[in-house]
């Protein structure tokens, strides 16, 4: 046994609010302790709040190698005996715990949490046959044994915990559940704590036993056969209706399905609890689970009308969930044909089956509907997916051994692909937010963000439509894991059934999950504001995108609408060439760019990539140092004597610049407009384009306005061809011309001028995201914008 902290032991007694007689007669009694545990059973846990980050890169460093390390050592370690801890040392722990969770919760106050991938986790792909069972506790939960030992367990990627409260979390793992863990393995707690727990990585290793079950049923347990203060589950299929319904009503969806799937266990011709669960796949997304309850419905005899009516319905919006467009506008209109009172709802399914087909196979969607349905608190859009003059091809020298090429001469602006999230993850899906704070062993790097529980989030998809899986294991994973096959299929297996909700019936790869989410995983950040900066780093994995390879300057550039990713040439593309992404901000110094895209290969081959090395290293590590100090050049002097040396950096004579320049000489610019040198802001301002490889055809500050002979019927001051770096500067060359514009209206009184560099703004915007002018608009011409300039 472990020896108890008196401390604790009183801090737990205070907080069961038991008397030191009431422990006595409790421990003098075979059974009477059992009979206190009801206050504090159902207590749930989870990652530790801190208030600290990583601290300095130094100390993040050294912290990974710490947990990689004891890891490894963990590993190695020999079997040994346990020591369970006693009764009364676990539950104050849990007390305490279970208390400051509650005041976290209270609060309502948001919460930042460490948590870490990548520590190989245990799958286990045998069957029931021999494991002992588990009663459980909570989700980070204590558990016994059919011996009676206890322990503490820890259940990660468990479908339906994010962000998960006490309350929900006492639905889904009651008091007297009783669990099989498949092969649980003893972890040290990566906090330092000297108790070690069972660490359950994978859901798939977690099985929910009834009293049906026969593994079960042969149990017998030593602390006796019935958890005190346990609650009895229903006996009946309305006695499982009536539960899952208060599930249901609660937002808890997940004990809802469970609720209504061991209703069905035990009654399976209930239609009602069929249909409710139909319903209740829905909310959670598994659109494949609720056709397949929907059309089983269906095909039995003697369906009353108020239920059929409900399978109809509920069959059409699966149809609709799955993007099966066409499909499901046939059943919404055979629905309203047969029941004439779901009419009015049926039209609007129908209208929307209608645009959506239309979205995905012309590619037409409205830009501004879309902006401003990003800027909502859900940020998950409805919209279809589309896919352009693209197609994936093996690729022997990517890393991947893939990557996409143009099926036909594409031009710059064209739109490639628009992709819905496989899984995404946003602060405010959690109430109050969390955002984690992420030591990830796999690319040895720290990640500040909601990444962490994307892992969760897939999970919870193969639970609903285990035929999904395959599309996230096929995705690369890394060089330490078996590499992906040369092609890459987005057709799924057709939908299947989920009759046992959360008993799945093949293994959750968590590993390879947690590998592909490593190197795979998007931010999916919105346009930028000038006036804003991202701050709250959502997290989300994108098939098909996932298979583009990286380049410094792209052909192509992404952006996210909320969970919808768009990708769009930002060059003309010949056919048959390769099609390329910045995996990370290409505007960045070369020093910054291979060290954050370290972990994906060795070095990046790209061209800017390629210019940049034969400058020589001390040159490169200069410029990075140079760039830093930027927004210090507070005076003009000191902006000229920047430049002068940023450009002694540059060995190679270059037909445009990198970003670094045209950032200095843009701020060079922003310095002399704020010392009153307006005609000295043009002039550095229009540089600063031209440095970035924009042809500027008039740059004239007044007088008669010049337009480019090549372009006779053009009105803009900057010729229409596309320039070189727009994927990787597009928004800067945006808001160069808006700045440039500003100052002709506001500050020189020149409408005209101003009125075409706004034109200009408004063309290079509509290359970069299409939506023309009222998407241009609603993004940086709102009033609260007008005059804003890029943050560096």
């Amino acid at each position: 046994m472990l020896p108890i902290n008196p401390d604790d032991f009183a801090k737990a007694m205070e907080q069961l609010n038991l008397t030191p007689a009431e422990i006595g007669k409790a421990l003098s009694q075979p059974n009477g302790f059992e009979g206190l545990l009801g206050r504090m059973w159902s207590m749930p846990s989870g990652p530790k709040s801190y208030s600290n980050d990583f601290g300095t890169m130094e100390t993040m460093v050294a912290k990974l190698k710490n947990a990689k390390e004891a890891h490894e050592r963990e590993k190695g370690m020999p079997p040994f005996p346990y020591d369970p801890p006693s009764r009364i040392s676990l539950i104050g722990a849990f007390a305490r715990e279970r208390a400051s969770h509650t005041n976290v919760e209270m609060s309502g106050k948001s919460t930042t949490r460490h948590s870490t991938v990548g520590l190989e986790p245990h799958v286990s792909k045998g069957s029931l046959a021999d494991l002992r069972p588990k009663r459980t506790v909570a989700v980070q939960f204590g558990a016994e044994d059919s011996a009676g030992d206890v322990v503490m367990v820890s259940l990660y990627n468990y479908p339906g915990t994010i962000g998960a409260k006490i309350d929900l979390l006492d639905t889904l793992f009651p008091l007297g559940t009783v669990l099989a863990i498949k092969e649980p393995t003893l972890k040290t707690s990566a906090a330092g704590g000297s108790v070690p727990h069972v660490r359950v990585d994978c859901p798939s290793d977690v099985v929910r036993l009834t009293s049906e079950n026969t593994l079960s049923s042969r149990t017998r347990w030593r602390t006796g056969e019935r958890v005190p203060l346990a609650s009895e589950p229903p006996r009946t299929e309305e006695g499982w209706k009536a539960l899952g319904n208060k599930y249901f009503q609660s937002g808890w969806f997940t004990s809802a399905a469970i609720a209504y799937s061991r209703g069905l266990a035990r009654t399976p011709s209930s239609h009602v609890l069929r249909l409710n669960r139909a319903m209740t796949y829905l909310k959670l997304g598994h659109a494949g689970a609720a056709l397949s309850d929907c059309n089983y419905a269906l095909a039995q005899n003697g369906l009353p009308p108020s239920l059929r009516v409900k399978a109809l319905y509920r069959k059409a919006q699966a149809l609709y969930g799955l993007g099966l467009w066409g499909e499901a506008e046939m059943a919404f209109q055979a629905t309203s044909s047969e029941f004439p009172s779901e009419g009015v709802s049926c039209t609007t399914w129908t209208e929307k089956c209608r645009k959506r087909r239309q979205e995905n196979e012309t590619g037409s969607y409205n830009w501004l509907e879309m902006y401003t349905a990003s800027l909502s608190k859900t940020r998950r859009l409805d919209v279809a997916d589309y896919k352009g003059e693209i197609e994936v091809v093996s690729l022997p020298t990517r890393g991947g051994g893939r990557g996409v090429i143009a099926t036909k001469d594409v031009v710059a602006g064209q739109l490639l692909l628009v992709s819905k999230a496989f899984v995404s993850a946003f602060p405010d899906d959690c109430d109050p937010p969390e955002i984690l704070l992420i030591q990830n062993l796999i690319t040895m790097t720290g990640q500040y963000g909601c990444g962490a529980s994307l892992g969760t989030k897939v999970a919870e998809r193969i639970a609903g439509d285990p035929g999904c899986a395959q599309l996230v294991y096929d995705l690369y994973a890394g060089p330490s894991l078996p590499p992906p096959p040369s092609t890459y299929i987005l057709e799924q297996a057709p939908p299947s059934g989920v009759e046992r909700f959360l008993d799945f019936d093949v293994p959750v790869d968590i590993a390879r999950i947690e590998a592909v989410l490593s190197f795979n995983a998007f931010q999916p950040s919105g346009l930028p504001l000038p006036s804003k900066k991202e701050s709250d780093h959502p997290s989300a994995l994108f098939l098909l995108p996932s298979l583009l390879n990286h380049s410094c300057n792209p052909n192509a550039a992404w952006v996210c609408f909320g969970d919808v990713m768009v990708i769009r040439a930002t060059r003309d593309i010949p056919k048959g060439s390769e099609v390329f992404i910045s995996y990370r901000p290409g505007d960045a110094s070369f020093i910054k760019r291979e060290k954050s895209l370290r972990h994906y290969f060795d070095k990046c081959t790209c061209d800017l990539c390629t210019l940049d090395r034969v400058d020589g290293e001390a040159a490169c590590k200069k410029r990075d140092t140079l760039e830093g100090k930027i927004s210090t050049w507070n005076t003009v002097a000191k902006a000229r004597q920047g430049l002068q040396n940023l450009e002694q950096t540059y060995k190679t004579k270059r037909k445009h610049h990198d970003s670094t320049m045209t950032r200095a000489c843009f701020h060079l610019a922003l310095v002399q407009q704020k010392e009153g040198d307006v005609m000295g802001f043009f002039h550095s301002a229009m540089s600063a384009l031209q440095q970035a490889g924009l042809v500027v055809t008039d740059k004239s500050v007044n007088g008669a306005l010049r337009v480019d002979p090549h372009l006779i019927m053009d009105d803009l001051p900057i010729r229409k061809a596309v320039p070189p770096m727009m994927g990787v500067m597009g928004d800067t060359y945006v808001q160069i011309c808006i700045a440039i514009s500003n100052a002709f209206e506001d500050h020189h009184g020149d409408e005209r001028r101003g009125h075409r560099w706004a034109k200009a703004a408004a063309w290079l915007h509509d290359i970069r995201y299409e939506g023309g002018t009222d998407l241009f608009e609603a993004h940086l011409l709102d009033p609260e914008l007008k005059g804003a300039v890029p943050l560096y």
